[in-house]
């Protein structure tokens, strides 16, 4: 339009939608000793002690955000009951979330923001490399395991020509994988793999057919 100043707006695109089990999964790869069992147990006792304070008009104040129920509405006359059951009356009760601002500003720092010139919607894209042991970013040892971050990156771990690989010179794929998804993929380092500078490289067939690879911008140091 001829009268707006500014012609371009952000649009947002997410790596992936993860659920409580991908998270809990994450949780139990993290080195941490508990097992997948341990820590959905623990979620859902979680979830059930949340969702019963909340109906009691608790305030549930959490590292993140708080959240708490709120009451909305207007009324005819002054005895009026308040019946959010019955759409007529416009009253409801809806659950509310605040964040946390120092939380919300730390998780905002730590965020990796790339603006994307990608035409393929579907050929895999990495951002990050850290080591699952140490955490360390693009340092890895032989027989660690490596947790990347990207988007599209989920593959058939059984099919030879799909996965991670390790280039210098030659390349070594990957053999064991823990996690595979379109935004997370853990896969360990070949142990039988030499020191030295390596371009990490993801490759996927996501119609089955056609190979499409992606490699990160910086080299990973295996040592």
């Amino acid at each position: 339009m001829p009268t707006v100043k500014k012609h371009f707006i952000v649009h947002t695109i997410h790596d992936e939608t993860r659920d409580a089990q991908d998270l809990v999964k994450d949780m139990t790869e993290g080195g941490t000793g508990l097992s997948e069992a341990d820590c959905l147990a623990a979620l859902n006792a979680f979830f059930k002690v949340m969702s019963r304070e909340l109906s009691r008009g608790t305030v549930i104040k959490l590292p993140f955000f708080s959240l708490y129920l709120s009451a909305s509405g207007t009324f005819d006359y002054a005895g009026q009951a308040f019946d959010p059951a019955t759409k007529e009356t416009g009253h409801k009760v809806s659950l509310h979330f605040r964040a946390n601002k120092a939380e919300e500003a730390r998780i905002v720092n730590e965020t990796l923001i790339q603006r994307e010139f990608q035409i393929d919607k579907t050929a895999p894209c990495l951002y990050t490399a850290h080591s699952v042991r140490t955490d360390e970013e693009l340092t890895a040892s032989p027989g660690d395991f490596i947790r990347i971050h990207g988007r599209n990156m989920k593959f058939n771990k059984t099919q030879p020509e799909t996965g991670v690989w390790f280039k210098n010179g030659s390349e070594h794929r990957a053999v064991q994988y823990a996690s595979v998804t379109p935004g997370t993929v853990i896969a360990q380092v070949p142990p039988d793999l030499g020191a030295g500078q390596y371009s990490l490289i993801v490759r996927t067939s996501p119609n089955e057919k056609d190979i499409k690879e992606a490699m990160l911008s910086d080299p990973v140091s295996v040592a």
